[in-house]
């Protein structure tokens, strides 16, 4: 293995977001969203607040809607007619639906990525309990990037088979949509480690 990294998701691409709910369900479009201080001032269409063009969707009666941030894109749920309690559990089985659609998006976005790189490539996929995962197969069976992500949206990232910084790169595009600056933790492995303590061997004996 050449490094493993753990990141919590957050929604940092607005069109592969749109996809991802686009394929759940949600009918996304992007309109103008309008907060209320009450439901009964909402239905009467007074004292509102325009928030700002945001990306929206609704499925199950259930409004979703994001709001950009420096951390990514934020969801919010909102319904008319369900309490906050059970409002909670629905949000967050649509939320996990739609981390499903994004990361299956990207992951179709680094499989594309590699493909105009002119390596072959191959993804698999699996559910398994609350466990959802992808593995990419890179040329020979020797080459693999795993991700894998639990229901509370906890990403890890494995890649095998790839010395030195390129593993990153196989990476890179993948934490560009996933997480934002900073906030991925990564391991180098024994792999990465040997290829950097060969390059400075020769460095060595080169000077």
């Amino acid at each position: 293995m050449s490094h493993c990294t753990s990141f919590t998701m957050t929604f940092q691409d607005k069109r592969t977001l749109f996809r991802a709910m686009r394929s759940r369900g949600f009918q996304p479009e992007n309109r103008v969203w309008v907060e209320y201080q009450s439901q009964f001032k909402k239905r009467l269409d007074i004292g509102g607040t325009i928030i700002g063009k945001l990306l929206t969707g609704i499925k199950d009666g259930i409004h979703v809607f994001f709001v950009e941030s420096e951390e990514g894109m934020v969801p919010y749920f909102e319904s008319d007619t369900l309490s906050p309690e059970v409002l909670e559990k629905h949000a967050q089985v649509l939320l996990m639906s739609i981390r499903e659609g994004y990361l299956h998006y990207s992951v179709e976005a680094v499989k594309e990525w590699i493909t105009n790189a002119g390596s072959t490539v191959s993804v698999s996929e699996e559910k398994t309990g609350s466990i959802t995962s992808f593995v990419l197969t890179i040329g020979s069976n020797e080459k693999k990037v795993s991700i894998s992500m639990d229901s509370q949206g906890k990403i890890e990232e494995k890649v095998e088979g790839v010395l030195g910084r390129s593993c990153v790169e196989l990476t890179e595009l993948m934490e560009q949509k996933l997480c934002g600056q900073n906030q991925a933790e990564r391991v180098w492995t024994h792999e990465y480690d040997a290829m950097v303590e060969d390059q400075q061997i020769q460095i060595l004996r080169l000077s």
